[in-house]
């Protein structure tokens, strides 16, 4: 009997084992630019990803989980913007390497919060993030502004690189996102 019991209770425990598949992993960004605020979309080419320790929840999945990049391998679907963004803004940090830490993780039904600390132009800032599941799909979501980077004089090159397609007005807030497939 005590062998039953010690099989159900290691047999629950390795159902509720939770993964992601890093293969469908995309980590991207939407800037904006205009009054209208037209959405510009990109990602970054190369991004490194780790999980957290261990596998008993998304909770402990998340916690302490990573993506590192490099900056300067931007990736917004265009040569032009892509040289534009990477010129005129990414080569001016004074650090281009990009890392995305999650904590403070609190897991609820298919949905939860955490804080994403971002280290970017050498500057540590902890962006609050929403996170949903659904469809065996992690999504997660979060507003980052860069003037907390210190990046006023980087984010004024490029407006003045792009203001006739910006018309004007580049926005300092960048909505950040990160999907992945559940898998296990």
């Amino acid at each position: 009997m005590k062998k039953m019991v010690l099989v159900s209770v290691l047999l629950a425990g390795f159902l509720q084992a939770v993964n992601l598949d890093l293969s469908s992993a995309k980590l991207t960004w939407t800037a904006f630019k205009t009054k209208a605020k037209t959405p510009v979309n990109g990602s970054f080419e190369s991004i490194t990803y780790k999980l957290g320790k261990s596998q008993d929840s998304l909770k402990t999945l998340l916690e302490g989980a990573n993506a590192s990049m490099d900056s300067l391998k931007v990736n917004l679907g265009d040569d032009t913007k892509n040289k534009n963004v990477k010129e005129a803004f990414f080569a001016l940090f004074k650090n281009t390497n990009i890392k995305v830490t999650f904590r403070n993780v609190i897991e609820g039904d298919h949905e939860g919060s955490l804080t994403a600390y971002v280290r970017m132009n050498e500057k540590l800032v902890k962006v609050p993030m929403q996170y949903t599941v659904a469809d065996d799909k992690l999504v997660v979501k979060g507003v980052l502004d860069l003037l907390n980077f210190g990046l006023k004089n980087e984010l004024a090159s490029l407006a003045k690189r792009c203001e006739s397609f910006h018309e004007g007005l580049t926005w300092s807030q960048v909505e950040i996102q990160f999907e992945s497939m559940i898998k296990g």
